[in-house]
């Protein structure tokens, strides 16, 4: 229903996507080459690389647990308040909620949770989750009143709304929202590493000894970099291209 009002994005739109990839191509290329000279320079002679690599995993493993519980609370909620008279008294109320300060609610996470992988895992949910929801909240209700009017002259009324209707309007919020969210991920997981001494990318910088804490956090920030460019270019690029041909008004 959405997808038939899309148009093709432009062959201008095309050209800048494609500048825009080889550019990030380029520079991440770049980035490889110098970490490859350090290595053979000896650069990261004092890196543990078993520590570092199971650190990062750990990490990644949390962040990546944190985003999917994050994006089926978030696109539930936003769905089902989105639609309802009550989305104009919850925005507010969540728009607070999302204001508070994520660390300085990490004493009450160890309350409840302990000095636990759960601990991390549910704080960077709470992190995660506040793009994604107001992204398809904000999609929900700036959406056209023909695309409104259109859904329901063709059945999407009550329940059938969400499946038929929302949840594909919502599908380029949620890429975006997502990807805002996963940004924030990695800073909520690897500062509760940090705080709880975890294992994790944050525990190994934390703990790293004094001759060696430089090189570890540098070839750390370079393998997270790395994952962060493939995840954006292999998954995050294609989906937001896709959405960007099927769903563009």
């Amino acid at each position: 229903m959405v997808h038939s009002l899309a148009h093709a994005p432009t062959p201008a739109w095309h050209r800048i996507h494609a500048v825009r990839h080889k550019r990030a191509w380029l520079i991440m290329t770049g980035v490889v080459v110098i970490a490859a000279i350090l290595i053979a320079l000896g650069f990261f002679g004092m890196v543990t690389w078993g520590v570092l690599g199971s650190a990062i995993f750990h990490t990644t493993y949390r962040l990546v647990l944190a985003y999917f519980i994050a994006l089926a609370l978030g696109v539930t909620i936003a769905l089902l308040v989105g639609w309802s008279p009550l989305g104009d008294y919850f925005f507010p109320v969540f728009d607070v909620l999302q204001n508070l300060p994520s660390f300085a609610l990490i004493p009450l996470f160890i309350y409840f949770l302990g000095y636990t992988n759960q601990m991390i895992i549910f704080f960077a949910v709470s992190s995660i989750v506040w793009p994604i929801l107001f992204a398809v909240l904000t999609a929900i209700k700036s959406a056209h009143n023909d695309l409104n009017d259109a859904a329901t002259i063709f059945g999407a009324r009550g329940w059938k709304r969400i499946p038929f209707y929302l949840t594909p309007l919502s599908y380029p919020a949620i890429l975006t929202g997502s990807i805002v969210g996963i940004a924030i991920g990695w800073e909520s997981v690897i500062g509760a590493e940090i705080i709880t001494d975890i294992a994790g990318f944050g525990a190994f910088i934390k703990g790293a000894d004094v001759t060696g804490i430089s090189q570890g956090a540098i070839a750390g920030m370079i393998a997270i970099l790395v994952i962060v460019f493939v995840v954006n270019r292999l998954v995050w690029a294609p989906l937001l291209a896709e959405s960007a041909k099927r769903y563009a008004e």
